[in-house]
Order: structure tokens, then C-alpha cells, then sequence
């Protein structure tokens, strides 16, 4: 369900009709769903998302880290293993010189961001 919940949300702010809404994290939420569920296969979906998008936006502000839920080494693995080698050696490169910050570290900070623990939005820490 999160992947297509994922891909409709990248269609749709790809279609003409995105720039009329202010409904633009949940595709944020999705990438970081499927972070967290870490299933190396997803890689090549948030892949195109960042790299190979029609959403400046997108390609701008989705965080490549997203890529990366099932860690470094197993996603660059189930890349090469299925024939996804450009993508590997992009990421490769990426991880070479954007790890500010570390993975680990905008996981956190993300879940900081989305979630509040007493299930309430702040908006004066906003």
C-alpha cells in the first residue's frame, strides 16, 4: 500500500495540477515509511524520485538519504544484483560525498519532524 500510496504522489505532483496545493510532504512521509520498513527492492522507486524526476522540487528537496532504508551496503548490493548499475554507481558517488548528515541522523531528525509524541502539531515550534 505505501508504494502506491508513494507512486500516486509522485504522479500526481508530476501532473499540472500540483502547484495549486499545499499538500506537498506526503510523498516526505511515504519516502520515509518505506525507509523505515528497509526493503532494498524500494531503492529504485526513491531513486527516481530524486534523480529522475519532472518536479524540480522534488529533485531538489526529497533527501537521497530516503534511498536507503535497507542500509548503505544492501542497497547498493540489490542494485548491482539487478541490473540497476548506473543508480549504484550515482550512489555510490552520493554516499562519497553527502553524508552531512549521516543517514542515521536524518532518520531522527525526520521522525522528529513528522511525529510528536503526544500526537499533537506544535505549530509555535514550528
Amino acid at each position: 500500500m505505501l508504494r502506491e500510496i508513494f507512486d500516486l504522489e509522485r504522479t500526481w505532483r508530476e501532473g499540472p495540477d500540483s502547484g495549486e496545493s499545499d499538500e506537498y510532504e506526503q510523498i516526505y512521509v511515504t519516502a520515509f515509511l518505506l525507509f523505515r520498513i528497509g526493503d532494498p527492492a524500494d531503492s529504485r522507486r526513491l531513486y527516481a524520485a530524486k534523480f529522475r524526476t519532472g518536479d524540480m522540487d522534488l529533485g531538489i528537496c526529497f533527501d537521497a538519504h530516503a534511498i536507503f532504508g535497507a542500509g548503505r551496503h544492501e542497497t547498493l548490493r540489490w542494485l548491482s544484483e539487478n541490473g540497476y548499475t548506473d543508480e549504484r554507481a550515482h550512489l555510490s558517488e552520493w554516499l562519497s560525498h553527502a553524508e552531512d548528515p549521516k543517514i542515521e541522523d536524518w532518520a531522527r531528525q525526520v521522525r522528529d519532524y513528522f511525529y510528536s509524541p503526544d500526537g499533537v502539531l506544535l505549530l509555535d515550534e514550528l
